[in-house]
């Protein structure tokens, strides 16, 4: 099993960590992707904050590209493990596509 989560809402950075977190440990799921956009976006610069996900084997982090110029934010302030995608919206839709189970935070 893949998932997918979307965390579009500041407010909900903590519970898309314990989320990740909890889907992670099921034995029958593979990988999770949690892709944080608009004003989530926060999270990708705040290693501390998503240091739990980033040691996890199982979850992919992911930052959307829009939302990080949208926030002044550069590629270079990305914490250490996180992937940079251009788009948000076709990331998702490419692992839609590719079967993951889609969820928002």
């Amino acid at each position: 099993m893949k998932i997918l989560f979307e965390v579009p809402r500041e407010e909900d950075i903590a519970m898309s960590i314990t989320a990740g977190t909890h889907m992670s440990e099921m034995p029958e799921t593979e990988e999770v992707e949690i892709v944080y956009l608009a004003g989530a976006i926060a999270a990708v610069v705040e290693k501390t904050r998503i240091e739990p996900l980033l040691k996890n084997e199982k979850v992919k982090v992911v930052a959307c590209g829009t939302s990080m110029t949208a926030h002044n934010i550069m590629k270079e302030e990305l914490a250490p493990g996180v992937v940079y995608v251009p788009a948000s919206f076709k990331e998702i839709a490419k692992k839609i596509q590719e079967g993951y189970i889609y969820m928002v935070v």
